[in-house]
């Protein structure tokens, strides 16, 4: 038993060693002009973030740091609605010193608002190149049903792909079987997919940001 705890360990220990994790303000300009930064708000699993760093970076061909809030969102939390309001979350991510990456993604698992909708997965800042994520609603137990993890991963990636592109300038798509179409259920979700349209992957290369 006791060798195989040290091999776990070990395993672990190598499985996290290419994650980057840094307090917000660390990293200077040059380093992270051209990168990704990825935010765990409160209580995120960090296989969850390894794991989407490992998959976006594949997407975009970006490095990604990963920075760490352990504070849970109150300021953001509506009590009649019993959700947090992504957009107060995001003016607070925007006050952060990560202006100088590229992009920010902020990943967190509680229910997310805006006031025009009953629920978001998720909301971008376009001009100021902040969004998040929420897996509350990614998960098939938030529904009564029987766990899919890789549902659930497949989603995740989707969702994170979408609020990204978001803040590289792209606009909801018309077409249901881009990842930048706008998801009012999660069908729409898993019928997407992650990956882009023609018209939207030209779009992000005229950025010259993405090279498909």
């Amino acid at each position: 038993m006791g060798d195989f705890r040290k091999c776990t360990i070990m395993f672990l220990l190598l499985l996290f060693a290419g994650t980057i994790l840094i307090k917000p303000g660390y990293a200077g300009k040059k380093e992270s002009r051209k990168k990704i930064c990825l935010v765990q708000i409160g209580h995120v699993d960090e296989r969850i973030m390894l794991y989407v760093k490992i998959v976006i970076e594949g997407i975009f061909k970006k490095k990604i740091d990963i920075v760490s809030l352990e504070h849970d969102p109150d300021y953001a939390y509506n009590k009649r609605r019993k959700q947090y309001y992504s957009s107060k979350i995001l003016q607070k991510l925007r006050k952060l010193k990560l202006s100088d990456y590229e992009s920010v993604l902020a990943v967190i698992d509680v229910d997310l608002y805006v006031p025009e909708l009953t629920f978001v997965f998720g909301e971008a800042d376009l001009k100021n190149r902040v969004s998040i994520i929420s897996l509350k609603r990614l998960r098939q137990e938030f529904y009564n049903l029987m766990a899919d993890h890789s549902l659930f991963n497949q989603r995740i990636i989707t969702e994170a792909v979408h609020e990204l592109g978001h803040t590289y300038g792209l606009r909801h798509c018309q077409y249901d079987n881009c990842v930048m179409f706008f998801s009012r259920t999660l069908s729409d979700t898993d019928k997407k997919g992650s990956g882009f349209c023609d018209i939207c992957a030209k779009k992000l290369e005229k950025k010259r940001r993405f090279k498909r």
